[in-house]
C-alpha cells in the first residue's frame, strides 16, 4: 500500500511537472546551412516545410532547423550543408534556466539593463524610466495603439519636436530576434544619457528628434518568453486553427506578392489584406502622425546586414546612389567600434520581399533614406547575453554616422 502511494505520488509530480510546462521544446532539433544548386532542391527542402531562420528559401545557403529525419533526407538528396546548433533545446534551456535563475540583485535597475534580456513589462518600464529620469529631451508615450491581444505599444520620443529633422527606427517586429530589443533601447540610452556630457550628441538631440517604437509586435515577444523562444509572428487566430501574421510582410507597400506567404501557417504569411493587423495598423499610423522623416531604420537580425530598398524589384530607387553612401557608412561606423563585418546591400539583393516596412517607409511614407539592419550574428536568433553590449556599441556608432549625414544634409 505505502509503495502504491508512493507511486501515485511520483506519477502526480510528473504529471504535474508536465502540465506546468508550457514551453515548446526543440529536442532533436539542430540548425543546417544548406547550399541549394537547383531549383530541384529549393523545391525538396521547402517540402519538408521547415522553419527557415534565413526567412526565405533561395538559391545559394539558406539557415533551416531540422529533427533527425529531416537532416537524413536532406543529406541523402545529396545537398551540401554545413551544421551550425547542433542541439537548438540546450541553447534555449540554457538561456531559459539563465533567465528564470536571476535574483532581484542580478536585474535592473539594480545591474545594468544590458547585462542580460528583458520581459516585456521591464522594457516598458525601462523606456519609461528613462523619460523620467530626462524629461527635458524624452517623452514616454504609454501607447500609440493595441496589439491584437490588446497589449499596449508604447513609443518613445528623443528631442524637441518642432525639430526640422526627424529620425525614426524600431524594433521587435519579429518576436524572437531578441537582440534588436536590447539594441533599440541601447540607442535611445546613449542619446539620452550622453546628451549632457558629450558635444556631439547634444547638437543632434537639440536638432533632431528621435521617435521611436521599441516593441512593433508585443503579443510574439510575450508569446517567445512564455511558450515558443523561435515564435516569429504576431498572435492573431488565422482560418484553420493556425496563429500569426508576419508583420514585416503586412505594411501596404506591394502587399502579398514575393517574399511573402497566403498561407496562414507559413512564418512569412502576408496576413488577409495590408494593414490588416493592429500592430502595423498602429504603428504606421503613428509615424505618418510624426514625420516626415529624413531617415528610418527597422531593425532585426540575424545576418548583419544593412538593407535598403527596394525588396520588391530589382529596380534602382532614383536616390539608390545616395542610400548606398549612407548604408555604406553604417556598415563602416560599426566595423570600426569591434571589426565587426556588416554588409550594405539593397534588400532584393539578398531576396524579394513585398510588404515590409522598409519599402513603406521609403514608398508611402516618403522618407529618402530607409534601412532594415540585419544585427548579429551569422547564425542565430539564441544569442549569448555576452553579445548584448556589443552589438549595442557597434550599432551606436552606427547611428552616430547616420544621425550625423542626417545633421549635415
Amino acid at each position: 500500500m505505502k509503495v502504491f502511494a508512493i507511486l501515485s505520488l511520483f506519477l502526480i509530480l510528473v504529471a504535474y511537472s508536465f502540465a506546468a510546462d508550457d514551453f515548446v521544446h526543440f529536442y532533436d532539433h539542430s540548425v543546417i546551412r544548406v547550399n541549394l544548386i537547383n531549383e530541384r532542391q529549393v523545391e525538396l527542402v521547402a517540402s519538408l516545410n521547415l522553419d527557415v531562420w534565413s526567412e526565405n528559401l533561395v538559391l545559394g545557403k539558406n539557415d533551416v532547423m531540422v529533427d533527425s529525419s529531416q537532416e537524413m533526407i536532406i543529406k541523402h538528396s545529396d545537398i551540401d550543408y554545413e551544421v551550425l546548433i547542433p542541439d537548438v533545446e540546450s541553447v534555449i534551456q540554457e538561456e531559459r534556466t539563465r533567465l528564470q535563475s536571476r535574483n532581484e540583485s542580478q536585474v535592473w535597475p539594480q545591474a545594468s539593463f544590458f547585462d542580460d534580456y528583458h520581459n516585456l513589462s521591464d522594457i516598458y518600464a525601462y523606456y519609461e524610466s528613462l523619460a523620467k529620469s530626462y524629461p527635458s529631451i524624452a517623452t514616454y508615450i504609454p501607447s500609440i495603439g493595441k496589439s491584437i491581444e490588446s497589449r499596449d505599444i508604447p513609443a518613445f520620443t528623443i528631442g524637441k519636436s518642432t525639430a526640422t529633422k526627424k529620425i525614426y527606427f524600431q524594433g521587435g517586429q519579429h518576436a524572437r530576434e531578441w537582440i534588436n530589443h536590447a539594441t533599440t533601447a541601447y540607442i535611445a540610452t546613449q542619446l539620452v544619457t550622453l546628451y549632457s556630457s558629450n558635444a556631439v550628441v547634444k547638437e543632434l538631440v537639440d536638432n533632431i528628434q528621435y521617435v521611436i517604437v521599441p516593441v512593433v509586435n508585443p503579443d510574439g515577444y510575450v508569446f517567445t518568453w512564455g511558450s515558443n523562444r523561435l515564435w516569429r509572428k504576431n498572435r492573431r487566430l488565422n482560418s484553420g486553427n493556425s496563429y500569426g501574421v508576419d508583420l514585416n510582410r503586412n505594411w501596404n507597400d506591394h502587399w502579398g506578392g514575393a517574399g511573402s506567404s497566403s498561407s496562414p501557417s507559413s512564418d512569412t504569411y502576408h496576413g488577409a489584406s495590408a494593414f490588416s493587423e493592429p500592430e502595423t495598423k498602429a504603428v504606421s499610423a503613428f509615424i505618418l502622425s510624426k514625420g516626415p522623416f529624413a531617415l528610418a531604420v527597422d531593425y532585426h537580425s540575424y545576418s548583419q546586414l544593412i538593407l535598403r530598398p527596394y525588396g520588391w524589384t530589382t529596380a534602382r530607387p532614383t536616390n539608390d546612389a545616395t542610400a548606398k553612401l549612407v548604408g555604406d557608412g553604417i556598415r563602416d561606423a560599426i566595423y570600426g567600434s569591434h571589426k565587426v563585418r556588416y554588409t550594405s546591400e539593397a534588400s532584393w539583393e539578398l531576396y524579394a520581399t513585398t510588404g515590409t516596412a522598409s519599402d513603406w517607409f521609403f514608398g508611402p511614407a516618403k522618407v529618402p533614406l530607409s534601412y532594415t539592419i540585419e544585427l548579429r550574428d551569422l547564425s542565430t536568433f539564441v544569442l549569448p547575453k555576452a553579445q548584448i553590449i556589443p552589438t549595442g556599441e557597434e550599432n551606436w556608432a552606427g547611428a552616430l554616422y547616420y544621425s550625423t549625414y542626417v545633421l549635415k544634409n
